[in-house]
């Protein structure tokens, strides 16, 4: 395996930036334009016809009002409302926005990690900065 570093510079060379070559992009558009296809005798025209009804329905969807939905003003799936009693707000470090994902996995902390942690926390919550001076 010596020879692979000199081939890898001379390809880099020859090649330039590994983004100005890398087929992957334009593989993913190409698959996702296959699967548009209905009609299988005359596939450009297929893979055409629906690339360009999805275009013209982005393309309009900027004249939509407001409320209607669609694709270009979906909300994010992570904003989640939550009811925040205003005599009790939480504290900075708790309020945060999102949820969590579906598949976490529990994980315990050694006591090490677990102080550095509620360190770290307390140092650079701002509720916490007029008990510590």
């Amino acid at each position: 395996m010596e020879h692979l570093p000199i081939h890898l510079v001379h390809e880099a060379r020859l090649g330039g930036l590994v983004q100005c070559r890398w087929m992957y992009p334009f593989e993913r558009t190409i698959g996702k334009c296959k699967r548009f296809v209905k009609q299988r005798n005359r596939i450009e025209g297929s893979i055409c016809e629906a690339y360009l009804a999805k275009e013209t329905a982005h393309f309009c969807s900027y004249y939509f009002d407001s409320h209607v939905p669609c694709a270009r003003n979906r909300p994010n799936r992570h904003n989640v409302v939550i009811e925040i009693d205003p005599l009790y707000p939480p504290m900075s470090v708790f309020n945060q926005p999102g949820r969590g994902s579906k598949d976490r996995t529990k994980k315990g902390l050694s006591s090490m990690e677990y102080k550095s942690a509620s360190n770290h926390v307390l140092l650079n919550c701002p509720e916490v900065q007029p008990f510590l001076k």
